[in-house]
């Protein structure tokens, strides 16, 4: 196992620490009804990055909503970084696949990396090959 994949299973952990503890749950208390309805809509969803996206055009509201989201999740994930000496950017995208593989509902918009925005289905999302490599 390279240092690369022992630091993205450190992440991942972390990752699962912060979605079981609340920090990142789509109905978090920063969530605004504009933000919600824009989920639901599919016009902002999760990324395989750990964070929200826009899907399109969206509102003013709807954009502050997101980027509000975005920064407290930027926050805890730099603090959890820290703690466990991995990059943000690996602690985020180790909650970017517990994300998409656990939260998602059917019929809510995604995106992995700089792919197309894809809605789920029923089934499993098919998750980056990065995430399978941390498990």
């Amino acid at each position: 196992m390279t240092r690369t994949h022992m630091l993205f299973g450190v992440a991942l952990v972390a990752g699962a620490a912060l979605l079981a503890g609340g920090l990142l749950s789509s109905r978090a208390s920063a969530q605004t009804p504009a933000v919600s309805a824009a989920i639901a809509d599919g016009s902002v969803g999760e990324q395989s990055d750990g964070y929200l996206g826009i899907n399109g055009s969206v509102s003013a509201d709807v954009r502050s909503g997101v980027e509000a989201i975005n920064i407290k999740r930027r926050a805890a994930y730099t603090d959890l970084a820290a703690k466990r000496g991995v990059t943000v950017a690996d602690m985020a995208a180790a909650t970017g696949c517990q994300t998409l593989a656990s939260r998602v509902k059917s019929g809510q918009a995604y995106r992995i990396g700089a792919g197309s925005w894809q809605v789920k289905g029923g089934g499993a999302i098919d998750l980056p090959g990065y995430c399978a490599t941390a498990n």
